[in-house]
């Protein structure tokens, strides 16, 4: 493990620099995933700090699920670090948050079908009985690694050209733009936390019955026109999403 710096100040002070600074290794992966932390006494010598306050700061960083302990062999760093971060305050594809994380951003096509609109479906695009819809699955990766499963539901009617799914599975909303003249202007969003069915976890690549967050929207024009539905699945340990409340 890299070197750890010196720790010295009052016991909160302390409990909580060394928090910061264990979770600081872990972020920016000096501490990998998996990767096994010293004793406690040996940790506690290197950083200069007494054992019970190191056992506060591991607690803390075991409740914000960075830090696992295993009875009888040690604490482990989890695999569970996010490694895509981005504020949802801005109307952001996926690939755009991926990118800005300096990953590679990759899109794979799952799927694409017509069917008709059930009726909650129907219910919130405000479309009559009988709709058909275009339905849209994509697995969005960073450099390879599943981050998000994208599940987008699309009226026939607001197509303007024949729908050729290529041009949609990377970039809906440039996609839509392009090829049918359809800009979204601002969406309603709801994040739902969740826990992972057969489907989703098969297809993130996680273990079955893991949290994932669902970011459920309803998508308008810039005349309010209900223009999609879409529901993004992002496993908790690889997207964690940053909102700016004010008052």
């Amino acid at each position: 493990m890299d070197s750890i710096k010196k720790i010295d100040g009052k016991r909160n002070t302390v409990i909580y620099e060394a928090y910061t600074e264990l979770r600081e290794m872990i972020l920016s992966g000096m501490l990998e995933q998996g990767e096994r932390l010293p004793s406690e006494t040996e940790l506690a010598q290197e950083m200069g700090i007494s054992r019970s306050s190191l056992r506060e700061a591991i607690g803390n960083l075991e409740r914000e699920g960075l830090l696992v302990k295993k009875q009888g062999i040690g604490t482990f760093v989890t695999s569970l670090t996010p490694i895509i971060r981005g504020g949802i305050e801005r109307l952001t594809g996926v690939m755009d948050f991926v990118k800005a994380n300096g990953y590679e951003a990759q899109s794979r096509l799952i799927s694409f079908n017509a069917s008709v609109a059930d009726p909650a479906l129907a219910s919130l695009l405000n479309l009559p009985p009988g709709s058909i819809v275009y339905n849209l699955t994509t697995i969005k990766l960073a450099s390879e690694v599943p981050v998000a499963l994208c599940v987008d539901s699309i009226p026939e009617s607001v197509f303007k050209n024949p729908v050729k799914p290529e041009n949609l599975q990377y970039s809906l909303f440039e996609g839509l733009k392009k090829d049918h003249d359809i800009e979204i202007f601002y969406a309603e969003a709801e994040i739902i936390p969740m826990v992972s069915d057969q489907n989703i976890s098969s297809k993130l690549q996680i273990a079955e019955g893991e949290a994932v967050l669902l970011l459920s929207q309803i998508h308008f024009d810039r005349d309010n026109n209900k223009i999609l539905y879409s529901k993004s699945y992002f496993p908790s340990g690889k997207f964690t999403f940053r909102l700016i409340r004010k008052r």
